[in-house]
């Protein structure tokens, strides 16, 4: 991964929950948008966040914005990560969690 570059992480229900702080949302897709910011050697990755996405199986999407921006996701919360272009357009944030 490339440091300023913007990444897509989706994570596991089960990450995205405990990343969020939301252990009793439904069962989720979870995406974290950001830009790589570096590594944790068998931690986890730095990125200074965007926005979260949850998407529940019935729902619209839920777009959550997070304080501090910059955070650490463990490698145990990743499935994949997708480079994505320089910026997210057309974005809104509709929630907060601090």
């Amino acid at each position: 991964m490339e440091k300023n570059r913007k990444y897509t992480v989706w994570l596991t229900d089960q990450g995205g929950h405990a990343f969020m702080g939301k252990p009793d949302e439904p069962e989720s897709r979870w995406r974290v948008y950001g830009e790589y910011v570096g590594n944790e050697p068998g931690v986890g990755l730095w990125l200074h966040v965007e926005y979260v996405e949850q998407t529940t199986a019935m729902g619209e999407p839920r777009l959550f914005a997070v304080s501090p921006p910059v955070c650490l996701v463990p490698w145990t919360y990743v499935i994949t990560i997708q480079l994505q272009g320089e910026k997210f357009e057309g974005v809104k944030v509709t929630d907060y969690k601090h």
